[in-house]
């Protein structure tokens, strides 16, 4: 539909300092030049404020089940930093796996979900700790490559 979406990764102290629509086109300007004729700079305005700054947050639980009567599954269970971009597929092989098991156990709730329970927990766990190790693997690559930048343009006047 032509529309963007736009997520910014700061610390909220950054968020804070903006205040006004005008200090909004300025950080795009000095920060993000080419997305204002993308987005419109009516629409960062407006949109820039309509949902405030929200921390980042990893959900690891355990046990998923509660007797035989309750389960947890996807976010509710496991919600993960979207650095890795596998938090939704982690949801929908609960399903899947969450399936199998119910066909295993003949659908016997009190066998099934403490057994989805030990089959899930440690991979929805290890995915919300990839996505973090990955968000510090993407801050250092991107530090390396500022870095490199900042040099090599002191070095060679470009």
């Amino acid at each position: 539909d032509k529309t963007f979406t736009c997520t910014l990764f700061m610390p909220f102290e950054e968020f804070e300092k903006i205040t006004t629509g005008d200090e909004v086109i300025e950080f795009f300007q000095k920060y993000f030049p080419d997305a204002i004729p993308l987005i419109g700079a009516d629409a960062l305005e407006r949109d820039y404020f309509r949902l405030p700054a929200q921390a980042m947050v990893s959900v690891k639980c355990s046990p998923y089940h509660i007797g035989d009567k309750c389960v947890l599954m996807g976010d509710a269970a496991h919600a993960v930093v979207p650095f890795y971009g596998q938090g939704m597929n982690a949801g929908f092989e609960d399903c899947i796996v969450f399936d199998e098991i119910m066909n295993q156990f003949n659908e016997d709730f009190s066998a099934v979900l403490p057994e989805y329970t030990r089959v899930r927990v440690p991979d929805d766990h290890a995915i919300a700790d990839l996505a973090m190790y990955n968000y510090v693997e993407v801050i250092q690559f991107n530090l390396y490559f500022i870095f490199s930048g900042m040099l090599r343009s002191r070095c060679f006047g470009f």
